[in-house]
């Protein structure tokens, strides 16, 4: 077990794998942003972020805490070598609010995770840590945006309320992320699992067996219903106080299809057997 008893580990992090770590995970994830970049968004500032699987792989895989800085560094200088050219977001705005976001996200993230050990709990913290990020980026980006990123924006706030603009940044950024680790990092896990466990960067492998339905199919079905019915509302509803809730009622429905058929057999994905086997 590790070091508060929480992970098996083959291998104790070193100091210069939690640094290690810091700048891989910081380095992937900037370049990352940038394969992204160019993706517009239906609000124009931030972006359709498809990688975030990276920083919540380390996460699981890696010291938590380095995880999380090197997200938080990562993202900042994702933001101001790609998006800031494309007038999407600056230094400043990134420092205030896509760091503290990533930063507390993935720190939640990686603990909760760890603590749990489980694949019904890797469906839970996905959920909620992504949508904690995203509501704590959402609602800096609005507050601090309004006053001091784009004249612009302020007018924006002005027109559609603080209210509306959070949830819609929030929904829409939690709709394009939950898909990607979902299908992403049972798929890594199981790619990289020879390499897990054999240096102080990956030192932690999770050894989860509890996929069966009776634990897993609850979580990821009851998450699935809950972005469904989101989706759905948005367009049965007709939502007019944004130009781009389309947009986001799309996203959290194909998050809510994801959950259902990915979430199941998210386990299975990742090459974990039956307990017994």
């Amino acid at each position: 077990m590790d070091a508060v008893g929480m992970f098996p580990a083959t291998v104790r992090p070193t100091a210069a794998g939690k640094v290690a770590l810091i700048a891989i995970t910081a380095a992937l994830y900037a370049v990352a942003k940038g394969l992204t970049a160019f993706i517009p968004t239906p609000f124009g500032v931030g972006q359709f972020l498809l990688f975030i699987f990276v920083p919540a792989f380390f996460a699981i895989t890696g010291d938590t805490l380095s995880a999380a800085t090197g997200a938080a560094i990562g993202t900042f200088l994702g933001d101001t070598i790609f998006l800031t050219p494309l007038g999407q977001t600056n230094p400043a705005l990134s420092l205030v609010s896509g760091v503290p976001a990533n930063f507390v996200a993935f720190l939640l993230y990686g603990y909760l995770v760890k603590r749990y050990r489980s694949w019904s709990a890797f469906i839970s913290s996905t959920v909620l840590c992504l949508t904690l990020g995203n509501l704590i980026a959402a609602t800096l980006v609005v507050a601090f945006a309004a006053k001091v990123f784009l004249p612009a924006f302020s007018s924006i706030v002005a027109k559609y309320g603080v209210a509306s603009l959070v949830l819609g940044y929030t929904l829409f950024w939690t709709g394009t992320m939950v898909p990607a680790v979902v299908i992403a990092i049972p798929l890594l896990l199981r790619a990289l699992r020879p390499l897990v466990g054999r240096s102080s960067i990956l030192s932690y492998y999770p050894e989860w067996s509890d996929y069966e339905v009776r634990r897993l199919l609850p979580a990821a079905i009851g998450y699935a219903i809950a972005f469904i019915v989101i989706g759905v509302g948005f367009f049965v509803l007709q939502f007019n106080v944004l130009q781009g809730w389309s947009v986001v009622g799309s996203w959290i429905l194909v998050a809510g299809v994801v959950l259902a058929i990915v979430g199941p057999v998210a386990g299975l994905l990742a090459g974990t057997k039956r307990p017994g086997y």
